[in-house]
Protein backbone atom coordinates (compact mmCIF):
# COMPACT_ATOMS: atom_id res chain seq x y z
CA UNK A 1 0.00 0.00 0.00
CA UNK A 2 1.16 3.68 -0.50
CA UNK A 3 2.26 5.96 1.69
CA UNK A 4 -0.61 8.45 2.19
CA UNK A 5 -0.35 12.13 3.54
CA UNK A 6 -2.97 14.02 4.95
CA UNK A 7 -3.12 17.13 7.22
CA UNK A 8 -2.13 16.87 10.61
CA UNK A 9 -5.99 18.58 11.53
CA UNK A 10 -7.01 15.12 10.70
CA UNK A 11 -4.68 13.00 11.60
CA UNK A 12 -6.42 11.53 15.10
CA UNK A 13 -3.95 9.03 17.03
CA UNK A 14 -5.38 8.11 20.06
CA UNK A 15 -5.54 4.96 22.26
CA UNK A 16 -9.53 4.24 20.83
CA UNK A 17 -10.18 0.98 19.83
CA UNK A 18 -12.23 0.92 16.47
CA UNK A 19 -13.36 -2.29 15.02
CA UNK A 20 -10.75 -3.93 13.70
CA UNK A 21 -8.12 -1.73 14.69
CA UNK A 22 -6.61 -1.93 18.16
CA UNK A 23 -5.38 1.45 19.91
CA UNK A 24 -2.78 3.41 18.41
CA UNK A 25 0.49 3.65 20.39
CA UNK A 26 2.92 6.42 19.62
CA UNK A 27 6.00 7.97 20.85
CA UNK A 28 7.10 11.78 20.98
CA UNK A 29 10.32 12.25 19.11
CA UNK A 30 10.50 15.93 19.73
CA UNK A 31 9.24 17.29 16.24
CA UNK A 32 6.29 14.97 15.92
CA UNK A 33 5.44 11.39 16.88
CA UNK A 34 5.81 7.79 15.42
CA UNK A 35 3.33 5.22 15.90
CA UNK A 36 1.63 1.79 15.65
CA UNK A 37 -1.80 0.01 14.89
CA UNK A 38 -2.43 -3.39 15.21
CA UNK A 39 -5.26 -4.12 12.14
CA UNK A 40 -7.88 -6.99 12.17
CA UNK A 41 -9.20 -8.24 9.34
CA UNK A 42 -8.96 -9.17 5.67
CA UNK A 43 -5.47 -9.34 5.59
CA UNK A 44 -4.51 -8.94 8.81
CA UNK A 45 -1.72 -6.29 9.71
CA UNK A 46 0.43 -3.36 11.35
CA UNK A 47 -0.26 0.79 10.52
CA UNK A 48 2.95 2.72 10.84
CA UNK A 49 2.52 6.17 10.93
CA UNK A 50 4.54 9.40 11.36
CA UNK A 51 2.51 13.01 12.30
CA UNK A 52 5.55 15.85 11.73
CA UNK A 53 4.79 18.80 14.39
CA UNK A 54 7.55 21.09 13.20
CA UNK A 55 11.92 21.25 11.89
CA UNK A 56 12.25 20.61 8.43
CA UNK A 57 11.23 18.51 5.57
CA UNK A 58 13.20 15.22 6.23
CA UNK A 59 13.62 12.10 4.30
CA UNK A 60 12.14 8.57 6.24
CA UNK A 61 11.14 4.77 6.21
CA UNK A 62 9.39 2.60 8.50
CA UNK A 63 10.65 -0.57 9.36
CA UNK A 64 8.07 -3.13 11.43
CA UNK A 65 9.64 -5.26 14.07
CA UNK A 66 8.38 -7.99 16.03
CA UNK A 67 9.12 -9.96 19.24
CA UNK A 68 8.99 -13.20 17.09
CA UNK A 69 11.87 -11.70 14.79
CA UNK A 70 9.55 -10.85 11.68
CA UNK A 71 11.16 -8.02 10.28
CA UNK A 72 9.73 -6.18 6.86
CA UNK A 73 10.73 -2.55 5.34
CA UNK A 74 8.17 -0.54 3.67
CA UNK A 75 8.62 0.14 -0.23
CA UNK A 76 11.01 3.31 -0.27
CA UNK A 77 11.85 6.52 1.28
CA UNK A 78 9.32 9.32 1.60
CA UNK A 79 9.70 13.23 2.56
CA UNK A 80 7.87 14.65 4.84
CA UNK A 81 7.33 18.44 6.27
CA UNK A 82 6.28 19.99 9.20
CA UNK A 83 2.41 19.76 9.48
CA UNK A 84 1.72 16.18 7.53
CA UNK A 85 0.99 12.58 8.37
CA UNK A 86 2.29 9.87 6.24
CA UNK A 87 1.47 6.17 7.20
CA UNK A 88 2.00 3.01 5.53
CA UNK A 89 0.09 -0.44 6.39
CA UNK A 90 2.09 -3.87 6.58
CA UNK A 91 -0.22 -6.25 5.56
CA UNK A 92 1.76 -9.32 7.09
CA UNK A 93 -0.87 -11.19 9.04
CA UNK A 94 -0.52 -11.62 12.50
CA UNK A 95 2.84 -11.16 14.04
CA UNK A 96 2.19 -10.92 17.11
CA UNK A 97 3.29 -8.16 19.55
CA UNK A 98 4.91 -5.53 16.87
CA UNK A 99 6.74 -2.25 16.58
CA UNK A 100 7.30 0.39 14.09
CA UNK A 101 11.05 1.84 13.87
CA UNK A 102 10.72 5.59 11.73
CA UNK A 103 14.28 5.95 10.19
CA UNK A 104 15.55 9.28 9.42
CA UNK A 105 18.74 10.99 9.00
CA UNK A 106 21.02 8.25 10.37
CA UNK A 107 18.59 7.78 13.28
CA UNK A 108 16.04 5.45 14.34
CA UNK A 109 12.68 5.96 16.64
CA UNK A 110 10.56 3.24 18.15
CA UNK A 111 6.58 2.88 18.75
CA UNK A 112 6.00 1.35 21.31
CA UNK A 113 4.55 -2.36 20.60
CA UNK A 114 1.47 -3.05 19.39
CA UNK A 115 -1.04 -6.23 18.83
CA UNK A 116 -3.95 -7.21 16.48
CA UNK A 117 -6.81 -6.85 18.66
Amino acid sequence: MPLTTVSAAEAHAGTVNVSGFGPTKCTDIGNGKVCATGISGSPDGYDAAYEKWGGSTVTARFQLICINGFSKWDNGTFTISAGQRKSFVFSVGDQGSCKVLLHSGGSAFSSPYVVIP
